[in-house]
């Protein structure tokens, strides 16, 4: 019989949960998608600003695609309607509405954001070229901030995404 201090197969347990988790060990969960070619990562620090330059984040092996995902981007002014559908949704907020709730505000408004804008410009805009999703990015320390919240906009090569 095993004991406590080993699992079934003999080895000891991780001991993950006093592991901190950081942005680099978590980078994986935005892009498990293997549709998924690039993403810009809304600024969040110190305050959320959907009108602050984006980070571009780039999947190796598909920098053309994400080249002319871009090109469309621009020409389209894709920025633009974002920012405008998101400052369109209210801010979650407490102490009767005096704070913003930063992280609330993230996780309300992506699946919104999916439901609506990104959903009528992939069907409209975009659907010959790629698609668009949003992706909250998230990932607890054991230091600091509780959790970290970053909503990503990834972009997805179109011919594998058609099944699903």
């Amino acid at each position: 019989m095993a004991s406590l201090k080993e699992d079934a197969s003999g080895r000891a347990p991780s001991n993950r949960r006093y592991r901190s988790s950081t942005k680099i060990n978590s980078e994986f969960k935005w892009k498990i998608d293997p549709t998924v070619i690039g993403a810009f990562e809304i600024m969040t620090e110190p305050d959320l600003d959907v009108r602050a330059p984006m980070t571009l984040h780039k999947i190796n092996g598909c920098k053309e695609e994400l080249k002319r995902c871009l090109g469309i981007w621009d020409r389209l002014e894709l920025r633009l309607d974002f920012i405008k559908a998101f400052e369109s949704i209210p801010p979650e907020s407490t102490c009767c509405g005096m704070c913003v709730e930063q992280d609330e505000t993230v996780k309300k408004n992506i699946p919104l954001l999916n439901k609506g804008w990104v959903k009528s410009t992939n069907e409209t805009l975009l659907k010959e070229s790629f698609r668009l999703s949003l992706f909250v990015w998230k990932w607890d320390n054991i230091s600091g901030k509780s959790s970290t919240v970053i909503p990503m906009i990834r972009f997805h090569r179109l011919e594998e995404s058609q099944g699903q």
